[in-house]
C-alpha cells in the first residue's frame, strides 16, 4: 500500500512523487467517470500491483453519484476529534474526510474525494519521520489550514495546488479530469511511452499498432538515427565478404565430405526453413534472433536445426526417418551488431533401437572426423549415466557402495596414470576399498583396470593429436 511506502521513505524523490500522484488522479478520474464516489481515499486504500502501478481499492464506503443522499451514514466515521484509528495504529480516515461529510451535508459529490486527494498529495511531498510528527502536522493542516513554513518556501507550486484541493467549498476544488488537463501533475516521458504501449496491447483498433510499426520503419527517422551515431551496424567491417576465397574453399570441402558421409548412412536431405513467423510455433525461452517486418509481423531466425525438424516430424506423424541438414543458424550479437551466423550440421534418426541409433551417430561422427585426421589421433569422450552404470556392473560394485567408491576414485582423477604419485595414492585407496568397504580383491583389480584404461586413453591421445595437427601457433593454441 501507499501507507507502507510512506513508512519506508528513506529519501524524497520529486519525480516519483509526481508519478504516483498522477496515477492516483488517473484512477480517480476513471472512478468518477463511472459515476462512483470512493469516500474513503487514504494511503491504506491505494495499492501497488505487480508492475508497481497504482490501483485504488476498498470500495466498502463507495456510493453511486445518482443515489447519493446521505442520511448521517452511521457506518462512516464522523469523529472530528482526530481519534479515528486505522489498522496500522495511526490516526486514520479523519484526516482525509472532507468537511461536507463531517458536517453531514445532504448531498455529496465527487469533490469529496478531491479533498482526500489533497491530504494524500501533501504526504507525497512531506515525508514524516515519526507518527507523532504526522499527527501534529496533519492536525494543523486540517483544523487551522497551516503548513510548515519551510515546506511552503520549498514547494510554493505544490502549496497552491494543495490549497485548491482542500478548499472548504467543494465547487472550488478541481475535478480529477481538470487536474489531468492542467500542467500539474506533469506527465513523465516514460509514462507517455507506457501509455502508448498499453494502448497497443489493449486497443481493439489494430491501426494503432500499424501506425507505430510504420513510424519505426520510417526511412527518414532511421537515417537520422544513423547519422546521430545510435545505429551501429558492424562499423569496423566495411566489406560484405564474410569469408576469404581460401576459407570458402575449405568450408565447401568440409560440407561436401560431411554430406557424402550422411548419404552413405542413407540419410535424406531435409532442408529447414531459415525463418518463420513467431506465432506459428510454441514459445521457448531462448536467445533467438527476432526480426520485425514492415507489416508488423515478428520473424524468428533459425536458432538450431533440430527443433524445426521435430515439429515437421510430429506434424507428418513420422515414426521412422533418417535425415541430415547443413544450414546456417543465428545467435544474437552484442549491442547493435548484426546477428552472428554459424554453419551447423545435423544428423537425426527417428525410430530404431536406442543403442543402435546412438552407435550409428557415433560411427557417422568418426567417419567424418577420420577423413581429416588419422584415426589413431582421435578419441571420443563420452559422458553418460548409462556408461557409468555399465562400469559399476562390470566391476561388481553394489549400489550401496558406489557413492563412496566414486569419492575415493575421484581423488585420482587429476593424476597421471602409472606416475609415482598415482601409484602411492592408489596403495592407500586400495587399502580403503578392501578394508572399509569389504570389497573383494577381484573387484578392486577391475576398478584399477577401468581407471587405467580411461585415464590412459585420454593421456595418450593428446600428444598424438598434437603431432597430427599443423605446427602453426594458432592451431596449437586453439587445441590447448
Amino acid at each position: 500500500t501507499l501507507r507502507q511506502v510512506f513508512e519506508s521513505y528513506d529519501h524524497f524523490d520529486k519525480e516519483l512523487a509526481w508519478h504516483l500522484f498522477r496515477q492516483i488522479v488517473e484512477g480517480l478520474a476513471h472512478i468518477h467517470g463511472q459515476g462512483i464516489i470512493h469516500r474513503d481515499l487514504t494511503p491504506n486504500n491505494i495499492f501497488f500491483d505487480a508492475r508497481n502501478d497504482i490501483k485504488i481499492g476498498d470500495f466498502g464506503l463507495a456510493k453511486f453519484l445518482k443515489l447519493e443522499q446521505l442520511d448521517q451514514d452511521a457506518a462512516f466515521p464522523t469523529d472530528t476529534g482526530g481519534v479515528s484509528v486505522d489498522g496500522t495504529g495511526q490516526v486514520g480516515t479523519y484526516f482525509y474526510t472532507a468537511p461536507e461529510i463531517e458536517q453531514g451535508w445532504p448531498k455529496i459529490d465527487e469533490k469529496a474525494d478531491m479533498y482526500s486527494l489533497g491530504i494524500v498529495f501533501f504526504e507525497l511531498w512531506h515525508p514524516f519521520s515519526t507518527a507523532m510528527e504526522r499527527q501534529i502536522v496533519l492536525s494543523d493542516l486540517k483544523q487551522k489550514g497551516e503548513l510548515p513554513p519551510s515546506w511552503v518556501a520549498k514547494f510554493s507550486e505544490q502549496e497552491s495546488l494543495l490549497r485548491r484541493l482542500m478548499s472548504p467549498s467543494p465547487s472550488d476544488r478541481p475535478s480529477a479530469t481538470e487536474l489531468l488537463q492542467d500542467a500539474l501533475p506533469p506527465q513523465m516521458e516514460y509514462e507517455l511511452l507506457d501509455n502508448i504501449l498499453r494502448m497497443m496491447h489493449s486497443s481493439e483498433d489494430t491501426s494503432i499498432y500499424d501506425k507505430v510499426v510504420s513510424s519505426i520503419f520510417d526511412e527518414e527517422t532511421l537515417d537520422m538515427k544513423h547519422h546521430a551515431g545510435t545505429l551501429r551496424l558492424n562499423r569496423d567491417n566495411t566489406s560484405s565478404i564474410q569469408y576469404s576465397d581460401l576459407d570458402t574453399e575449405l568450408r565447401d570441402y568440409v560440407v561436401q565430405v560431411t554430406k557424402e558421409m550422411f548419404r552413405q548412412h542413407c540419410a535424406k536431405h531435409l532442408e529447414i526453413e531459415p525463418m518463420y513467423l513467431l506465432g506459428d510455433c510454441p514459445q521457448f525461452k531462448r536467445n533467438t534472433v527476432k526480426l520485425l517486418t514492415h507489416g508488423g509481423d515478428l520473424l524468428e531466425l533459425s536458432h538450431e536445426l533440430r527443433l524445426p525438424f521435430i515439429r515437421w516430424a510430429i506434424s507428418n506423424q513420422k515414426s521412422s526417418f533418417k535425415r541430415y541438414e547443413i544450414s546456417s543458424v543465428y545467435r544474437r550479437a552484442i549491442g547493435h551488431s548484426p546477428p552472428n551466423r554459424y554453419l551447423q550440421g545435423d544428423f537425426d534418426i527417428i525410430g530404431g533401437a536406442s543403442a543402435l541409433t546412438e552407435a550409428e551417430v557415433l560411427k557417422v561422427t568418426m567417419d567424418i572426423v577420420t577423413r581429416f585426421f588419422h584415426a589413431e589421433s582421435c578419441d571420443i569422450h563420452l559422458n553418460h549415466g548409462d556408461l557409468l552404470e555399465a562400469i559399476w556392473s562390470w566391476a561388481g560394485i553394489k549400489a550401496e557402495h558406489r557413492e563412496k567408491v566414486a569419492e575415493l576414485l575421484a581423488m585420482m582423477g587429476s593424476l597421471r596414470p602409472q606416475s609415482s604419485e598415482w601409484k602411492s595414492k592408489w596403495v592407500v585407496i586400495r587399502r580403503q576399498l578392501l578394508q572399509e568397504l569389504n570389497l573383494a580383491e577381484a573387484v578392486v583389480n577391475r576398478l584399477q583396470t577401468v581407471g587405467l584404461r580411461f585415464c590412459g586413453a585420454a593421456d595418450q591421445a593428446l600428444p598424438r593429436l598434437r603431432g597430427a595437427l599443423p605446427a602453426d601457433k594458432p592451431t596449437r593454441k586453439a587445441l590447448d
